[in-house]
């Protein structure tokens, strides 16, 4: 359902008031926000990225540290390719601003659901309605 212009201007208004009173809700609207598929496939890449050079850096150390007869070498090379593994394959969930689903769809659960800012001011607002 699409907003009027005055509806709009007046969402925007409470939207500037609301982040003024609380820049904690902000914060945490705002990082919802940014938790689009684009951008966490952005974070996932990179974090592929960066554990690999991790891993590489770390069989790097673990190969001198043999060489050169160092164990402690050894060791950090080894626990560098470990953390590089762990940072690879590890998913960093962003928070979720997740409300129930109307009783008209199909709902998500709590945990899955994240919404943009809109989509949680008008979900907000149709439960107040419907309410």
């Amino acid at each position: 359902m699409a907003l009027s212009e005055h509806e709009q201007k007046v969402l925007d208004e409470l939207e500037r008031s609301l982040y003024a009173d609380d820049e904690q809700l902000a914060r945490r609207l705002k990082k919802v926000a940014e938790q689009t598929p684009d951008r966490q496939k952005q974070r996932s890449a990179g974090r592929k990225v960066a554990g690999a050079a991790l891993v590489l850096g770390g069989l790097g150390v673990l190969l001198v540290g043999v060489v050169v007869h160092y164990s402690w070498m050894g060791v950090g090379g080894f626990v560098m390719t470990l953390a590089g593994l762990l940072v690879a394959t590890s998913k960093v969930a962003g928070p979720a601003v997740a409300a129930p689903g109307d009783a008209k769809g199909p709902t998500k659960s709590r945990s899955t659901r994240k919404l943009s800012l809109n989509e949680f001011f008008e979900e907000r607002w149709d439960r107040r309605m419907n309410d």
